[in-house]
């Protein structure tokens, strides 16, 4: 376990006892240069509480990465931080019995390291610590593009409790939630492009843009803007060159990454991009191994549906900082429950969630992800020419993943549920 991620699991602790004097412990993190001069500035803020002060001094520590983590904690052991915060001994495991008989302490903090070497691998250019940024508020902006009613294709049943749980994990990532509704191929890649520039609210309003406030969509007041992340979850039919617009028309997923790379959008450059597409990438059924155990996965007693399609690759040196997490591997088809949702972004939201809280980088949370699915097992009706029901045919899922990060990506997490 690394040093941030025992940091993390000992946030709450830490923050009750830092919050003491959160000035005291802000001016000594300064002084040995944890922080930097503008970190000072922008966690000093006059008439903000000390926890929140600590909460937010805690995050942009954790968000520098483990050198960091390691300097604070050594901090933290320092006789006269002790002195001025007792109960750190607590946490260290220095203290014989707690001061308060009720406190169950948090589990034992390793002793750091002085020497960086021991420390899980970080890639470091120059004195910067491979981590993305991840401190503005919003953290970024999540949109969602969910496509239901179609045309001539059929209903996509389900989308909607994926298009909620998205909205909910996110907006607990702090990332301000959005969502268009049933767009054609026209609209997908227009819409895309709006909101890669943000220019003015107006350039929004012809595509009835829904916010997530209070655990619903409701409609936009404002024209929202970047943050240090941009995340964008597709939920169409598709077919091999791309997905489909609700106009049975197929959008190549080069259009769908094109708005966002480094020449159309200089405001995203070094920053994370991330692709959350849920369609199929073929018309085939994949079908599973043996192994010596399969477990029974709730939740898709009920019909099985598809998403059609297949996505396409890109290799342009302008598309840095990309992350693309597809439903399942190229050629196959992508299953969703029309009660319970699909099986790739039911998994991505539960993982996010588990991953993010517990302090774990997205390359991680995905490969759950994929772990997970892979573990699942449905059966999907097979029907004649008629539309009579002629039996079941199993199936399997592998979300399929690319990506063109060159940081580490972490996503600091709320301790509490919000809306």
């Amino acid at each position: 376990m690394s040093i941030m991620q025992t940091l993390s699991e000992n946030k709450t602790l830490l923050t009750e006892i830092l919050s003491a004097d959160s000035s005291y412990i802000l001016q000594h993190v300064q002084q040995e240069k944890i922080v930097t001069q503008r970190d000072y500035k922008n966690l000093n803020i006059p008439n903000q509480s000390d926890e929140k002060t600590v909460i937010n001094l805690l995050d942009k520590v954790m968000n520098k990465g483990d050198t960091k983590c390691c300097e604070l904690v050594n901090l933290l052991q320092k006789p006269h931080i002790i002195d001025n915060y007792p109960r750190l001994e607590e946490i260290f495991n220095n203290h014989p019995a707690p001061s308060d008989p009720t406190f169950n302490p948090a589990p034992t903090v390793p002793i750091p390291c002085t020497d960086t070497s021991d420390l899980e691998t970080v890639v470091t250019i120059g004195d910067e610590v491979s981590l993305y940024e991840m401190t503005s508020v919003p953290r970024g902006l999540c949109l969602i593009i969910n496509n239901e009613i179609f045309d001539k294709l059929r209903e996509r049943t389900g989308t909607n409790k994926d298009a909620v749980d998205l909205a909910n994990i996110f907006s607990r990532l702090k990332f301000r939630v959005v969502m268009c509704k049933d767009k054609t191929a026209v609209e997908i890649p227009s819409v895309l492009k709006v909101f890669s520039e943000l220019k003015k609210l107006s350039d929004l309003q012809p595509y009835d843009v829904k916010e997530w406030i209070g655990g619903q969509f409701t409609d936009l007041k404002d024209l929202p803007k970047h943050g240090d992340a941009f995340v964008c979850c597709i939920l169409s039919h598709g077919k091999k060159e791309g997905v489909y617009g609700t106009d049975g028309t197929v959008v190549p997923t080069i259009d769908i990454l094109s708005p966002f790379n480094g020449t159309n959008c200089r405001i995203l450059i070094e920053k994370p991009k991330l692709f959350f597409i849920q369609a199929c990438r073929g018309n085939d059924v994949q079908g599973g191994v043996s192994v010596n155990k399969k477990r029974k996965v709730e939740g898709t007693d009920g019909e099985l549906h598809t998403d059609d399609g297949q996505v396409q690759d890109y290799t342009l040196p302008i598309y840095s900082d990309y992350l693309v997490f597809m439903a399942n591997v190229e050629q196959y088809i992508s299953i969703r429950n029309p009660k319970w949702g699909s099986w790739f972004i039911q998994s991505l939201c539960g993982q996010l969630e588990k991953g993010c809280s517990g302090g774990k980088d997205i390359h991680a949370i995905i490969t759950l992800v994929n772990a997970e699915v892979s573990k699942m097992d449905g059966k999907l009706p097979v029907k004649d020419k008629d539309g009579k029901l002629i039996g079941y045919e199993k199936v399997k899922q592998s979300p399929d993943s690319r990506n063109t990060l060159t940081k580490t990506l972490i996503f600091p997490a709320e301790t509490t549920p919000t809306s």
